[in-house]
């Protein structure tokens, strides 16, 4: 079948009307943005939607459901995003979630362990972060490789043509650890609304889908088509950046070793020479 986050029912009726109204008129603005591909904006929609419901065992599901969505939303928005704001935004607005629920339901109920994972990863990314703000990486400063004249400066630096390989290395890595975040989150969403689908509270005819069902039918496959994607690319990404980066670091080795002749007085022969 099809998987995605859990799609988010109606509130019950117990809560106010017009608060219902705003969660749901919200919710729909929120997978609008989503779709459309503008991910934290969707994730900042849902936040608003989801305040109006208060936390209460009546209005738990939708909570833990919109919140699902979410995680989604800021996965997909801060794929190879390093912005502290961003990841502040994140952890604040998941930390704020689970401090409700908790003081909502107490420490015997597990927060929901998709958006506890979430919140951990934001938070170890928002410290790395953080730590590069205040410790920047030390600039070397290049030193000209020829003196006035155009003759060459003595020791002055060799080509070195692994730092290509290197560098393109590290970015197909990167790239392949985005593909798999890919397929992880529209494999959790397709699951999710297969499960919103086949509810036999919902009556969903998978031959003649109608009205919300055929909506979970559609976005379903639409996750189920991105999961494969990022299934399929992640390890063709992460293969060749591991690739490059064997090859690009066994030429850095070479290149730091060289056999030279060397010439003294009563001595001629070859030199080793090596740089660390």
């Amino acid at each position: 079948m099809f998987a995605p986050p859990r799609a988010v029912a109606a509130p019950p009726a117990e809560p106010d009307p017009q608060a219902v109204a705003a969660f749901e008129a919200g919710f729909k603005e929120g997978q609008g943005q989503f779709d459309r591909g503008e991910f934290l904006a969707a994730a900042r929609t849902w936040l608003a939607a989801a305040a109006h419901l208060r936390e209460t065992t009546a209005n738990r599901d939708n909570r833990i459901a919109v919140h699902e969505y979410v995680v989604d939303a800021f996965v997909r928005g801060l794929v190879n995003v390093e912005s502290i704001e961003a990841l502040r935004e994140a952890v604040t607005a998941l930390d704020d979630y689970c401090e409700r629920f908790t003081r909502a339901y107490g420490t015997e109920t597990p927060i929901p362990a998709k958006i506890s994972a979430a919140l951990e990863d934001f938070r170890a990314r928002l410290a790395r972060a953080e730590e590069q703000t205040k410790n920047p990486p030390v600039l070397e400063v290049p030193v000209p490789d020829a003196q006035p004249g155009g003759r060459p400066r003595p020791g002055a630096a060799q080509a070195r043509p692994w730092k290509g390989l290197v560098i393109g290395g590290g970015a197909l890595l990167g790239l392949g650890v985005g593909a798999v975040a890919l397929a992880a989150a529209g494999a959790a969403r397709g699951a999710s609304l297969e499960r919103q689908f086949d509810d036999p509270a919902n009556m969903c005819d998978l031959a003649a889908p109608v009205g919300a069902c055929a909506e979970w039918l559609d976005r379903g496959e639409a996750a189920n088509r991105m999961g494969i994607a990022g299934a399929v690319v992640a390890p063709l990404l992460l293969g060749a950046g591991i690739g490059l980066l064997v090859v690009g670091l066994k030429r850095r080795g070479a290149a730091r070793q060289a056999v030279a002749p060397a010439a003294a007085p009563g001595f001629v022969g070859l030199a080793l020479r090596g740089s660390f």
